[in-house]
């Protein structure tokens, strides 16, 4: 534990996530994901085989703030991220309590992750800074070694009533004339949900989540409310389907995929559609929809398409005992030993 007269931290581990979701209860920030929860990252355990745990800042003996991390021991070390790439923008959060105490808040959440860092021997500390929210303050203190700025794309939903560009309404128009419904998916339908996203990924190039995750969410995560899984049928047959992460205010589209053979009936537009309109109603204000690879990529494109505005965020990097620890290693090394964590910018292998 650390603190000054009035901030504690404490580090709390599962036995003890029940306070954080308490925690949640006085939270109403667009900066608190789904992917902050005690179910998320308990659901996340069971595909990752790792070590979640909480910092808790405490102020008065009320939960002012929290930074959820997970961290894993290899043959090269132990790595701790704030979240890996399961969900970004993990970061620190302030409670409604903390709000008026940001300033102490944040810096004694960073001060405590160095010294977590310190006792379990990391060599690599990797944080993100939260969503729509300014984290200089626990920058300064956490003193990165390497930051990486990043951007996110958003929609701003208050006030919504129909999509600013003609291009999305002529999609999802699109999709509707040629007969592709929408509804709520379940377990049934994760074996299909599998097929459309290895064929999509195997395509594009892009690393595959294990099977193991989307068994979690639809099983575990959606029953709560945190996630939502939504499939688009055409000619009787599944052919898209979107999972979405949500909490409080932020909606965050996990996954969308769209069999090649459907693409021209725009199922994927009409799928974000119907999620905006229905969880709207739910009191979500944003849509998150996290970092592009660039902005000429057709990723990028996509989402701007929908009256998209982009926010901007960091990648908080330390490297506890030095960079020289990577030294020899190549990214093959580092994938093969930490899976799905964020340990070093492969670029800086070998600098």
């Amino acid at each position: 534990m650390t603190g000054d007269s009035t901030i504690t931290v404490e580090c709390i581990h599962p036995e003890r996530f029940n306070i954080i979701e308490e925690a949640i209860q006085t939270i109403d920030s667009p900066s608190l994901l789904g992917y902050h929860t005690p179910a998320y990252m308990n659901a996340l355990t069971k595909v990752l085989d790792d070590n979640p745990v909480y910092l808790v800042a405490f102020f008065e003996q009320r939960i002012a703030g929290f930074l959820p991390l997970r961290w894993r021991r290899g043959k090269f070390g132990t790595v701790i991220n704030s979240l890996p790439f399961f969900g970004p923008n993990g970061g620190p959060v302030l409670t409604n309590c903390g709000l008026n105490h940001g300033d102490e808040v944040m810096p004694q959440l960073a001060s405590e992750l160095n010294t977590f860092a310190s006792e379990i021997g990391a060599i690599s500390v990797v944080c993100y800074t939260p969503f729509f929210s300014d984290a200089e303050v626990f920058e300064q203190a956490f003193l990165p070694d390497r930051v990486v700025d990043r951007f996110t794309q958003y929609l701003d939903l208050k006030g919504f009533t129909k999509w600013p560009s003609t291009v999305r309404r002529k999609s999802v128009g699109r999709a509707k004339s040629k007969g592709v419904t929408i509804r709520l998916g379940g377990a049934l339908d994760i074996p299909k949900l599998l097929d459309i996203y290895h064929e999509n990924c195997q395509r594009k190039g892009i690393p595959l989540k294990p099977d193991s995750y989307f068994y979690q969410v639809v099983e575990q995560l959606c029953p709560l409310g945190i996630a939502r899984f939504t499939v688009a049928e055409w000619e009787n047959r599944v052919v898209a389907f979107l999972i979405t992460v949500q909490a409080v205010r932020t909606i965050s589209p996990n996954a969308i995929c769209v069999e090649q053979s459907a693409q021209t009936t725009q199922a994927n537009s009409l799928l974000v559609d119907e999620s905006v309109r229905t969880l709207i109603l739910q009191g979500y204000c944003f849509w998150n929809w996290e970092s592009s690879p660039d902005r000429d990529h057709p990723v990028y494109k996509f989402k701007a398409h929908w009256g998209s505005q982009e926010a901007s965020y960091k990648i908080l990097i330390k490297y506890p005992g030095g960079k020289g620890v990577f030294s020899g290693l190549n990214r093959e090394d580092i994938a093969g030993e930490y899976p799905f964590y964020f340990v070093i910018p492969f670029d800086d292998l070998g600098n």
